[in-house]
Protein backbone atom coordinates (compact mmCIF):
# COMPACT_ATOMS: atom_id res chain seq x y z
CA UNK A 1 0.00 0.00 0.00
CA UNK A 2 2.53 2.35 0.98
CA UNK A 3 4.42 1.64 -2.50
CA UNK A 4 0.82 2.96 -3.79
CA UNK A 5 0.81 5.93 -2.32
CA UNK A 6 4.09 7.21 -3.57
CA UNK A 7 3.47 6.18 -6.85
CA UNK A 8 0.37 8.15 -6.77
CA UNK A 9 2.17 11.12 -5.20
CA UNK A 10 4.56 11.01 -7.87
CA UNK A 11 1.48 10.60 -10.41
CA UNK A 12 -0.13 13.38 -9.07
CA UNK A 13 2.92 15.81 -9.01
CA UNK A 14 3.64 14.55 -12.18
CA UNK A 15 0.05 15.39 -13.60
CA UNK A 16 0.02 19.16 -11.75
CA UNK A 17 3.24 19.43 -13.61
CA UNK A 18 1.85 18.76 -17.02
CA UNK A 19 -1.22 20.77 -16.69
CA UNK A 20 0.52 23.61 -15.37
CA UNK A 21 2.84 23.22 -19.02
CA UNK A 22 -0.36 22.75 -20.90
CA UNK A 23 -2.19 26.07 -19.58
CA UNK A 24 0.96 27.87 -20.01
CA UNK A 25 0.61 26.17 -23.94
CA UNK A 26 -2.77 27.37 -23.61
CA UNK A 27 -2.46 30.91 -22.34
CA UNK A 28 0.64 30.74 -25.40
CA UNK A 29 -1.83 29.27 -27.73
CA UNK A 30 -4.54 31.48 -26.73
CA UNK A 31 -2.90 34.76 -27.04
CA UNK A 32 -1.46 33.76 -30.36
CA UNK A 33 -4.94 33.17 -31.75
CA UNK A 34 -6.45 36.44 -30.40
CA UNK A 35 -3.56 37.96 -32.20
CA UNK A 36 -4.62 35.88 -35.61
CA UNK A 37 -8.12 37.24 -34.86
CA UNK A 38 -6.97 40.87 -34.40
CA UNK A 39 -5.06 40.64 -37.49
CA UNK A 40 -8.06 38.61 -39.66
CA UNK A 41 -10.31 41.48 -38.59
CA UNK A 42 -7.91 44.19 -39.35
CA UNK A 43 -7.54 42.80 -43.12
CA UNK A 44 -11.13 42.48 -43.13
CA UNK A 45 -11.96 45.33 -42.46
CA UNK A 46 -9.63 46.97 -44.63
CA UNK A 47 -11.38 45.12 -47.33
CA UNK A 48 -14.30 46.44 -46.31
CA UNK A 49 -13.37 49.89 -46.81
CA UNK A 50 -11.89 49.41 -49.89
CA UNK A 51 -15.15 48.10 -50.89
CA UNK A 52 -16.99 50.78 -50.18
CA UNK A 53 -14.72 53.00 -51.77
CA UNK A 54 -14.85 51.51 -54.86
CA UNK A 55 -18.97 51.13 -54.14
CA UNK A 56 -19.41 55.50 -53.53
CA UNK A 57 -16.67 55.95 -56.34
CA UNK A 58 -19.66 54.11 -58.88
CA UNK A 59 -15.99 51.89 -59.80
CA UNK A 60 -17.99 48.61 -60.91
CA UNK A 61 -14.58 47.04 -61.54
CA UNK A 62 -13.59 47.51 -57.97
CA UNK A 63 -16.35 45.82 -56.82
CA UNK A 64 -16.19 43.32 -59.00
CA UNK A 65 -12.46 42.33 -58.21
CA UNK A 66 -13.36 41.97 -54.57
CA UNK A 67 -15.60 39.26 -55.58
CA UNK A 68 -14.42 35.91 -55.71
CA UNK A 69 -15.75 33.90 -59.16
CA UNK A 70 -17.81 31.64 -56.95
CA UNK A 71 -19.48 34.69 -55.37
CA UNK A 72 -23.32 34.52 -54.88
CA UNK A 73 -25.76 36.38 -53.47
CA UNK A 74 -29.37 36.63 -51.58
CA UNK A 75 -30.23 40.84 -52.88
CA UNK A 76 -33.61 41.61 -51.63
CA UNK A 77 -34.68 37.81 -52.01
CA UNK A 78 -33.30 37.56 -55.47
CA UNK A 79 -30.34 34.55 -55.39
CA UNK A 80 -27.95 36.33 -57.77
CA UNK A 81 -24.49 34.82 -59.44
CA UNK A 82 -21.11 36.62 -60.20
CA UNK A 83 -22.06 36.63 -63.74
CA UNK A 84 -25.10 38.68 -62.95
CA UNK A 85 -23.66 40.75 -60.39
CA UNK A 86 -20.83 41.73 -62.91
CA UNK A 87 -23.06 42.56 -65.37
CA UNK A 88 -25.30 44.37 -63.05
CA UNK A 89 -23.11 46.75 -61.11
CA UNK A 90 -21.33 47.79 -64.59
CA UNK A 91 -25.32 48.77 -66.17
CA UNK A 92 -26.26 50.17 -62.45
CA UNK A 93 -22.96 52.10 -61.86
CA UNK A 94 -22.77 54.08 -65.49
CA UNK A 95 -26.76 55.33 -64.60
CA UNK A 96 -25.28 57.18 -61.61
CA UNK A 97 -24.64 60.59 -61.04
CA UNK A 98 -23.74 60.50 -57.32
CA UNK A 99 -23.59 57.68 -55.07
CA UNK A 100 -23.25 58.36 -51.62
CA UNK A 101 -23.44 55.36 -48.55
CA UNK A 102 -22.89 55.53 -44.65
CA UNK A 103 -21.83 51.94 -43.81
CA UNK A 104 -22.27 51.48 -39.78
CA UNK A 105 -22.21 48.78 -37.18
CA UNK A 106 -19.64 47.28 -39.04
CA UNK A 107 -19.05 44.01 -36.94
CA UNK A 108 -16.19 41.54 -38.54
CA UNK A 109 -16.42 37.96 -37.00
CA UNK A 110 -13.22 35.38 -38.06
CA UNK A 111 -14.35 31.93 -39.00
CA UNK A 112 -11.54 30.49 -39.74
CA UNK A 113 -7.63 31.09 -40.53
CA UNK A 114 -8.89 32.04 -43.82
CA UNK A 115 -12.58 33.06 -43.56
CA UNK A 116 -14.62 35.77 -41.79
CA UNK A 117 -17.60 37.41 -42.17
CA UNK A 118 -18.52 41.16 -42.03
CA UNK A 119 -22.05 42.65 -41.46
CA UNK A 120 -23.20 45.97 -41.20
CA UNK A 121 -26.27 48.52 -41.76
CA UNK A 122 -25.79 50.53 -44.94
CA UNK A 123 -28.04 54.20 -45.58
CA UNK A 124 -27.52 55.37 -49.03
CA UNK A 125 -28.29 58.01 -51.21
CA UNK A 126 -28.25 57.68 -55.06
CA UNK A 127 -28.58 60.40 -57.50
CA UNK A 128 -29.19 58.73 -61.42
CA UNK A 129 -28.01 60.79 -64.60
CA UNK A 130 -31.82 61.87 -65.05
CA UNK A 131 -31.76 63.03 -61.40
CA UNK A 132 -33.92 60.80 -59.98
CA UNK A 133 -32.69 60.39 -55.93
CA UNK A 134 -33.12 56.91 -54.66
CA UNK A 135 -32.80 56.33 -50.80
CA UNK A 136 -32.36 52.94 -49.21
CA UNK A 137 -31.24 51.36 -45.80
CA UNK A 138 -30.96 47.90 -45.08
CA UNK A 139 -28.53 45.45 -43.62
CA UNK A 140 -25.58 43.93 -45.21
CA UNK A 141 -23.26 40.43 -44.17
CA UNK A 142 -20.39 39.11 -45.98
CA UNK A 143 -18.32 36.24 -46.34
CA UNK A 144 -15.06 36.85 -46.78
CA UNK A 145 -12.50 33.98 -47.80
CA UNK A 146 -8.82 34.60 -48.12
CA UNK A 147 -7.04 32.73 -50.98
CA UNK A 148 -3.01 33.20 -51.80
CA UNK A 149 -3.46 36.67 -49.02
CA UNK A 150 -5.98 38.11 -50.65
CA UNK A 151 -9.35 38.76 -49.14
CA UNK A 152 -12.54 38.51 -51.12
CA UNK A 153 -16.11 38.00 -51.14
CA UNK A 154 -17.39 34.27 -51.23
CA UNK A 155 -21.22 34.93 -50.35
CA UNK A 156 -23.53 38.52 -49.55
CA UNK A 157 -26.92 39.49 -48.48
CA UNK A 158 -28.39 42.73 -48.57
CA UNK A 159 -31.97 44.15 -47.96
CA UNK A 160 -32.94 47.25 -48.98
CA UNK A 161 -35.71 49.06 -47.46
CA UNK A 162 -36.78 52.14 -48.88
CA UNK A 163 -36.40 55.71 -47.25
CA UNK A 164 -38.77 58.74 -48.02
CA UNK A 165 -36.91 61.24 -50.17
Amino acid sequence: MNGSRSEFRIFVVVALGLSSLACEGTERDTAEALQDSLSIVAQVEAAVWEFHAADTARNAEGVIALLWPEFSMLADGQRLDYGRVAQGSRAFMATLESFHAEWTDLEITPVGSNAAVSSFLFRDSIVTREGELIRNRGPTTLVWQRRGGEWRVLRADADHYPLAP
